[in-house]
């Protein structure tokens, strides 16, 4: 199996510094991705959820199918259009410009609950909040171990996003994979030793080693 690429997936972080502001959702893309306005300054948004990765709907042409469509509808039935949703504290700007962010709405951390629900896979690149790693992977682990979502024995032969959009380019992954509970770093090559609720990521040994994971 293809493994994961630093140089297609890292997303290289721009902090925006400590900030909530809130926004109204104009169009959902897919499972993790969304389009929307500032409620204040009336701005136009692109906001992906933070520590959150699903199904493609579409990636440079290849999607991952029903399943896609399945999170992307899920994703729209807790944020509809017209929906205000307070983008929090700790969220940034990735180097496409869209912001990464964890949503809130009545209360509900959506980020969370699309990863409890099973409709994606935990993801978090070097820079993360380790606060958000943990609580993530429990919402992460509950669904895995629950088989909802994409952990479902019907959808045994799916693949996970971020394995998708690699074999769909052809590439081979270089990140380094760190496992949130224990701190142990492996090689990209074996990421499977880690469960995929616990996984998150680096692009060099020093980094993890600021984070407090070691080989």
């Amino acid at each position: 199996m293809k493994l994961f690429s630093s140089l297609l997936f890292a997303i290289v972080l721009l902090p925006l510094g400590a900030f909530a502001f809130q926004i109204r959702v104009t169009a959902v893309h897919d499972g993790d991705t969304l389009n929307a306005v500032g409620v204040n300054d009336g701005l136009k948004y692109k906001v992906r959820l933070m520590g959150v990765d699903t199904p493609e709907v579409d990636f440079f042409g290849n999607t991952q199918g029903e399943i896609a469509y399945q999170a992307r509808d899920f994703l729209r039935s807790l944020l509809p259009v017209d929906s205000i949703v307070e983008v929090s504290n700790g969220s940034q700007a990735d180097k496409h410009g869209r912001i990464l962010g964890r949503l809130v709405k009545d209360g509900v951390d959506i980020n969370k609950e699309m990863l409890r629900q099973g409709w994606g896979a935990m993801y978090f690149i070097y820079p993360f909040d380790k606060r958000y790693v943990s609580d993530y992977s429990k919402a992460a682990k509950e669904a895995y171990d629950a088989k909802r979502g994409i952990f479902a024995y019907e959808n045994s032969d799916v693949e996970l996003p971020y394995i998708f959009r690699l074999t769909s380019r052809n590439q081979v992954g270089r990140n380094q994979v760190g496992d949130a509970q224990s701190k142990k770093l492996y090689a990209a090559d074996n990421y499977e030793k880690v469960p995929v609720y616990r996984r998150v990521f680096f692009s060099n040994t020093d980094d993890a080693k600021m984070m407090g994971y070691a080989n």
